[in-house]
């Protein structure tokens, strides 16, 4: 094994990288979860956090780290700052993961790739309520595969998000490598049509079916992480 190959995971909107801990368990390798906490202060202050704050947080975290190739996974919205960060990475860049994840076309934002009604009321809703949802929303749309327990502590930790990782029209060159885009079969928030056009969007050279709701790598992280080290050590 290739000791100095490792995994970087960016998680969702709301979310943090504890969300990450069974399937690293499970993965056994070197792995980095991306944290946002210090970009993410309080709720005055995160409102003027730039898309790039979280671009360039990511890419510092990466730079700390000690491995010298990588492959990225990325989950929902985190998809949107994985693309940017990739870019930075070249020759690092061994592999390009997308779980349930938003890809929008270059020079598209989050908002302008979600499917017609919702793009047209997610920036009424982002004006009128901000980036966090009701605890109801929150509770079936990412958490209906998930335990009690577990529910809990999503809800418990979402904390919002700036608008700008929503609204940001993103400019990127994904690096020429591997492409695994993981759809949700239960995903309660992102339907698998639209994940089917989120796969075409990155070019996956393969798409993989998970039978999970939105949070596969707490409700499913045994199946997850074996996915994660076929892709990594077999790309082909």
């Amino acid at each position: 094994m290739n000791h100095n190959l490792g995994i970087v995971f960016i998680h969702g909107a709301g979310l943090n990288c504890s969300i990450w801990n069974e399937t690293i368990q499970e993965i056994n390798i070197p792995s980095l979860a991306i944290d946002f906490s210090k970009i993410k202060t309080d709720v005055k202050a995160v409102g003027s956090v730039s898309f790039d704050d979280y671009v360039y947080s990511t890419i510092n975290q990466i730079k700390t780290w000690d491995k010298d190739h990588f492959i990225l996974v990325t989950h929902s919205i985190g998809a949107c700052v994985g693309l940017k960060v990739a870019g930075h990475f070249k020759k690092e860049l061994k592999g390009f993961v997308a779980v349930g994840s938003v890809i929008p076309k270059y020079g598209n934002s989050f908002i302008s790739s979600l499917p017609f009604p919702q793009k047209l009321l997610m920036p009424v809703i982002l004006k009128l309520f901000g980036t966090k949802p009701p605890r109801k929303s929150i509770e079936s749309e990412l958490c209906n595969d998930l335990t009690a327990e577990q529910t809990l502590k999503i809800v418990n930790d979402f904390t919002p998000e700036s608008k700008a990782l929503y609204t940001t029209k993103i400019y990127f060159n994904l690096p020429d490598t591997q492409r695994l885009y993981i759809k949700l079969k239960n995903d309660k928030s992102m339907p698998v049509s639209f994940q089917d056009q989120m796969a075409e969007n990155l070019k996956s050279d393969r798409v993989i079916t998970l039978d999970s709701g939105h949070l596969p790598m707490m409700s499913k992280p045994k199946q997850l992480a074996s996915i994660l080290l076929d892709f990594l050590f077999n790309r082909g």
